[in-house]
This record gives structure tokens, C-alpha cells and sequence, in this order.
């Protein structure tokens, strides 16, 4: 199913637009390129078995920016998610209830060259190179919708705050061990060559991972993540969501 065939849920609909691939510029093809081999140098020994997977199975590379529709293909066969190209930040209800119902909205542009570090701003970079290799893995697919599914049912800011935590230290940034390494799996770490870095030479603390002290630790939006944590395997985080509806009422 595509984009513009579905019923979507609540005002998702608003902010749809289409992905006019051919009116990408050479140097947006090129901004993705500098970013996506960049990483690479680091992500390739660093990032988790099931991200490099995701990948390649999704046929991402470096030479052109992907197109929506063909990776919606294979993830559709494979997880049963899709992506749903939007103009920017979406509220918070409307993007979860989007996840809830297995579709990831993702932006089309791409930074500007003399921004290749930081944009406030989300963009094709951090949302389909950082976020979707990890949806083509049905664990972790089946997580970001459970966890939606939660976070869809919370009205209490200080409620919302807390479990956004959750979703802070897993999704966002999100550690593994793997044959006794850290390796990364969230889009945060895995799009930014700071706090990839942070990770790689430990300027950060890696505690083990646990529901109770990743709900009590505040987020740091605008600095390198001082603490983060590190799960043994993806099962783990499926098994906090049971947990999770329990601590919330939900």
C-alpha cells in the first residue's frame, strides 16, 4: 500500500507531501554522500549487526539519496512498516499515532553543506539513514510500535516527559552490547559523528540497561549525552513495554 492509497490516522494527512526525486540537486546528492560515507568510516565497525543489515537489505548506499518508495518495497515485505514522506516536525500525538500504526514519517530535504554536523531541523539524513536500517529488524520494528501504543494513550505532561525517556535512550540513542563490545543502534549516535564519537571514546558513562533508572534520567536535548545505556538484546526493550503499560496505567 502507498502513502496516498492509505487512511491515516488523525490529521497525519496534513502534513503529506510526495518526494520529487528528480528535482534533487547534484549537491543534495552530494551533501548525502559526504554525510553517509563519513559515518560509515565509523559505523562499520561500530554500529549493531542489525543496523548494517537493515542497510543493505534496504539497498541504502552512498552515491544518491534514497527513494521512498522503493525501500517502502522491502520494508513492507520484511516488517510490515512503510514511510510516509511529511513536510517537517510532526505534534506529538499525531506521530504516535502514526507509529502505532507502523508508518515512520520521514522529511525529504536534506541539510545544507555548511550545516553537515547540526540541523535543528529533522531531515532525510537523520530520518532514513539514522532511523529506518532498525525497522527492517522485526524485534526492533515491533518495539516502536508497541512503545507508540503506550505513548498515544498518555495526556499528563509529567507522565509524557518520563516515558519520552524511554524513547530518548533507545530509539534516539540507543546502545548494544555485541560479543563484548558497545556497539550503536540508535539514530542519534548513528547520525552524528559527536556523539558517535562520544560513544566510541567514552565520553559518555554506558550503564547497563534498566526501565527504572532510564525513566529517572533526565534528557539532555542541546549538549553530548552524558550518560547513556546499553540493552543485550532487542527482546529486552520489547519486554520493557509490558513493564512500561504497568508503571503508566495503560
Amino acid at each position: 500500500m502507498q502513502p496516498h492509497t492509505m487512511t491515516l490516522p488523525g490529521d497525519a494527512a496534513e502534513y503529506v507531501v510526495t518526494q520529487h526525486y528528480d528535482q534533487y540537486a547534484d549537491v543534495e546528492h552530494g551533501t548525502w554522500k559526504t554525510l553517509y560515507e563519513r559515518r560509515m568510516e565509523q559505523l562499520s565497525t561500530h554500529a549493531c549487526k542489525e543496523y548494517l543489515e537493515g542497510l543493505r537489505v534496504l539497498g541504502m548506499r552512498a552515491e544518491r539519496m534514497p527513494v521512498i518508495s522503493d525501500i517502502n518495497k522491502t520494508l513492507q515485505t520484511r516488517t510490515n512498516w512503510m514511510l510516509l514522506p511529511v513536510s517537517g516536525f510532526l505534534p506529538g500525538r499525531t506521530f504516535f499515532d502514526l507509529l502505532a500504526a507502523r508508518v515512520f514519517p520521514v522529511t525529504t530535504y536534506i541539510r545544507k553543506p555548511d550545516s553537515l554536523d547540526y540541523t535543528p531541523e529533522p531531515d532525510i539524513f537523520h530520518d532514513i539513514f539514522g532511523h529506518v536500517p532498525m525497522h527492517a529488524y522485526k524485534v526492533f520494528a515491533d518495539y516502536l510500535q508497541a512503545f507508540a501504543q503506550i505513548a498515544r494513550q498518555i495526556t499528563n505532561d509529567a507522565d509524557q516527559e518520563r516515558l519520552g525517556r524511554l524513547f530518548w535512550y533507545t530509539v534516539e540513542f540507543g546502545l548494544i552490547r555485541e560479543g563484548g563490545d558497545v556497539k550503536m543502534y540508535g539514530s542519534g549516535v548513528i547520525s552524528s559523528v559527536r556523539e558517535g564519537d562520544n560513544v566510541v571514546h567514552r565520553g559518555c558513562k554506558i550503564h547497563d540497561f534498566s526501565l527504572e533508572e532510564v525513566l529517572d534520567t533526565h534528557v539532555k536535548v542541546d549538549e553530548l549525552q552524558p550518560t547513556l545505556f546499553a540493552i543485550e538484546n532487542f527482546e529486552q526493550i520489547y519486554e520493557t513495554t509490558k513493564e512500561a503499560r504497568k508503571i503508566f496505567g495503560v
